[in-house]
């Protein structure tokens, strides 16, 4: 049977017809190869079996591979990772090129601290999304300085290290409380100190001794009046030696009670008198420094022109780690001062921040370092500019914010740079600089630039004892581009106060009669006196003497048309001067005669080459009718045109079309094409950013501007005029402080361009000159020192207002 299969099989294909099978066997013939050669045989056996293979076939591989069964060994489960090393060896550097003198053991604080329990500069660091603005919930590092803080801070850590050395994690000494009943709690361990009362750790015939005294201070004599009598007797007859040793059984018993703090000082005494230690430093600016190029051997930056004497004194104080306070002039060079901390922090690899009290002009810095520097950012609550940039511009409310937030950013920043510091002594805003001035971290330096202040020792004082540093007062009264102060009346300009500083009465006095209309009736008087002179030489002196004197037709007359003529135009005078005293209109014609005024001004300015011109108007509404008034006026030629042209278009490329055709950007072209231009706080960002580029290119002939333009803005003019000396604080009007006075003008004057920078005022009202007085205060006086706008309560760390 096992061979039937086979033998059916070959009869089949017996009995089949052989054509089929030819035609099958010639289907699955093979395909005719070509004929290789015998270099092409070759190579191909040498591939196939004598190259090595790179991979092995599946049956090889599983014969291949083999399996050794190693020991287990779980004793390993049970070994202990290495602890980390608590101490590392940094070296000791000294010098200005960091020479290494030595070596110091340093402890590595533990790792659990972190944003969300600690204030240590070494903490973790958080999420980087929180790198630079911080979170809600985390510490702020501790503020350099203050002695409360940093003692809680390592007592902190003190206790962390204690706790893991021993193997066992200990509650806060601030979470310890002691329990009386419902009566509340106790602290056991006060903030700040290493060791407290601890009543649990007393044995129990302690405890029993120390209820049966408390139970006899407890009890009460039954008649106080009969045992009276025996106190007395028996407390005189006690001897002293054993009075004190029962005090002593007492004391050892009863808690232990730490003596009262001491004063440090007396009340009266000065901050400094107190603290034993002059912090602030006042720098002798008119001294030379031949050797500067020793000092400073290596500049961060180099610059082509020489810098000043004030500039040489704080580059060499920035170079071995102080801080500086610079008081100087506007358009002295402090930017100058500001810009070396900036490189220098590159140079280290660190981080600088500028800060400055408005909008405007962090932007102005962002467009201006950005020339200078690579890597600039700006931080705004706006916009939001390469965070991690070296130099890093923003305001100070940001970074305040920072600071309150525990921002990992802060311990990078080596430089913070504090422009327009003399704000401080703003009502509302000046707190935010003496809070980021406290919250700055140890590590810090601080770099604060000021206008020209009288007390810049005494503020550099207060900085220097909040921070513990010393800190270098670099003041200049010098301003590079003198000033010259004059009053417009009529159509002229009269100078009242001189490039040396002085008042000049006289030409106060010819303002007056011109604006007073004196001079006009002092001219119909001499012209009534000659004539009168001549008709003396006829045979009727007698009554043309009469008269002249009593009153006739010619003098009396004159007398009355000049009444006559001041009482028509006093209305429209008084309005004029409500005008630059309240902002408001004060009648029809006030806008006609703002008009004519500007007109002649801006013409005459033009005619004598002053303009540029900044116009400060103390009103936004007025600003934008001022500009309205020029309207048939243009100062600009056509290639000024073009480029005004081109920047508009390629600054506002970035907004949609139908944004641009917005009513103040339209009519912002209408202006800018003529060279005027308005600068306020109700302008879109972009509108102002326009106008500032566009002025400083001295493409803008006529700017009519509020009092936030003076705010830093390093955009100097040639003339600066005041619509009237008089604005409104928001509470009331009154005349402008010296400071701010000197912070507008200080516009005037470009360095290196213009000798003498020209100042004019225009009168408030056309019926009189602004008082002499007044005038004289506003333009020569002191400015008015830095106080401390924070509340009169200490705060807990211990700093105190200056």
């Amino acid at each position: 049977m096992d061979d039937l299969a086979p033998a059916l099989q070959r009869l089949h294909l017996a009995d089949a017809p052989s054509g089929g099978i030819d035609a099958i066997l010639d289907q699955q013939r093979p395909r005719k190869r070509a004929r290789r050669s015998p270099d092409q045989i070759r190579s191909s056996l040498e591939k196939d079996f004598l190259v090595p293979s790179t991979s092995f076939s599946t049956p090889w591989l599983d014969r291949l591979q083999q399996r050794w069964d190693c020991p287990t060994n779980h004793e390993e489960l049970f070994e202990l990772a290495p602890t980390q090393t608590r101490t590392i060896i940094r070296f000791t550097r000294e010098g200005l090129e960091g020479r290494v003198t030595g070596y110091k053991e340093v402890t590595v604080p533990a790792n659990s601290a972190t944003a969300k329990n600690s204030t240590s500069i070494l903490r973790k660091p958080a999420n980087r999304a929180d790198f630079v603005r911080g979170a809600a919930g985390f510490f702020p590092f501790a503020p350099g300085g203050l002695d409360a803080v940093e003692a809680t801070a390592a007592a902190e850590e003190q206790l962390l290290l204690g706790s893991q050395a021993n193997g066992t994690v200990k509650q806060s000494g601030l979470d310890k409380v002691i329990n009386f009943g419902a009566d509340g709690a106790l602290l056991e361990l006060p903030p700040g100190f290493a060791r407290g009362l601890d009543l649990q750790k007393k044995t129990p015939s302690d405890q029993a001794t120390a209820q049966e005294v408390e139970t006899v201070l407890e009890e009460e004599p039954q008649d106080p009046m009969a045992a009276n009598g025996d106190i007395v007797d028996e407390a005189k007859s006690v001897d002293d030696e054993e009075d004190e040793g029962e005090e002593e059984e007492l004391d050892a018993l009863l808690p232990v009670e730490f003596p009262a703090l001491a004063a440090r000082g007396q009340l009266g005494l000065s901050s400094n008198k107190r603290s034993g230690h002059e912090w602030a430093h006042m720098v002798d600016v008119n001294r030379p420094m031949p050797n500067f190029r020793d000092l400073v051997p290596e500049m961060a930056p180099e610059w082509p022109f020489e810098p000043d004497p004030f500039q040489k004194e704080a580059i060499y104080h920035l170079e071995n780690g102080d801080s500086v306070f610079v008081a100087a002039h506007t358009s002295a060079g402090k930017t100058v001062v500001a810009e070396y901390a900036i490189a220098l922090a590159a140079k280290h690899m660190t981080k600088a921040i500028y800060t400055s009290p408005i909008k405007a002009l962090s932007n102005q810095k962002f467009r201006d370092f950005r020339q200078e520097f690579d890597d600039v950012g700006i931080l705004t609550g706006d916009v939001q500019i390469r965070p991690e940039a070296s130099c890093l511009i923003m305001t100070t409310e940001i970074l305040r914010s920072m600071l309150y937030r525990g921002a990992d950013i802060i311990r990078d920043v080596e430089f913070v740079i504090f422009d327009e510091v003399h704000y401080v002594n703003d009502l509302e805003r000046g707190v935010v600089w003496e809070e980021v001035i406290i919250m700055l971290p140890e590590h810090v330096t601080l770099i604060l630039l000021s206008a020209t202040v009288p007390n810049t020792l005494e503020f550099a004082s207060w900085v220097g004892r909040t921070k513990k540093k010393n800190i270098y007062v670099i003041s200049t009264p010098k301003r590079p581009v003198p000033l010259e102060h004059y009053l417009w009346a009529g159509k002229e300009m009269y100078k009242i106060v001189n490039a040396d500083k002085q008042f000049i009465e006289k030409g106060w006095k010819d303002a007056n009669d011109v604006l007073s209309g004196k001079d006009k009736i002092k001219a119909a008087e001499e012209k009534q006196e000659a004539a009168a002179a001549a008709a003396r030489g006829g045979g009727s002196q007698r009554g043309g003497r009469g008269q002249t004197q009593r009153g006739g037709p010619q003098r009396g007359g004159a007398q009355r048309g000049g009444a006559q003529q001041r009482g028509r135009g006093a209305p429209a005078q008084r309005g004029q001067g409500n005008i630059a005293r309240t902002g408001r209109g004060g009648g029809r014609t006030t806008a006609a005669q703002d008009r004519n005024i500007w007109v002649h001004l801006i013409q005459h300015l033009r005619k004598e080459d002053l303009l540029p011109a900044c116009i400060f108007v103390f009103s936004k509404k007025r600003c934008e009718e001022n500009a309205e008034a020029l309207s048939n006026l243009d100062y600009c030629t056509a290639t000024e045109k073009s480029q005004i042209h081109m920047i508009l278009e390629k600054s506002l490329a970035r907004l949609k079309p139908d944004d641009r055709q917005l009513p103040q950007i339209r009519r912002l072209r209408e202006l800018l094409s003529r060279g005027i231009a308005v600068h306020h706080g109700g302008m879109l960002p972009i509108v102002k950013e326009c106008v500032e580029i566009l002025f400083a290119k001295t493409l803008v002939k006529v700017l009519f501007a509020t009092e936030t333009f003076a705010m830093g803005l390093n955009l100097p003019t040639r003339t600066v005029v005041f619509s009237g000396y008089r604005k409104h604080d928001g509470r009331q009007f009154r005349d402008l402080l010296p400071g701010e006075y000197t912070q507008m003008a200080g516009r005037a004057g470009r360095r290196g361009l213009d000798p003498v920078g020209s100042v004019i005022i225009v009168a408030p009202g056309a019926d009189e000159a602004p008082p002499a007085g007044r005038l004289r205060q506003m333009m020569l006086g002191d400015p008015t020192k830095l106080r401390s706008r924070r509340t009169s309560r200490r705060r807990a760390s211990g700093s105190e207002p200056f």
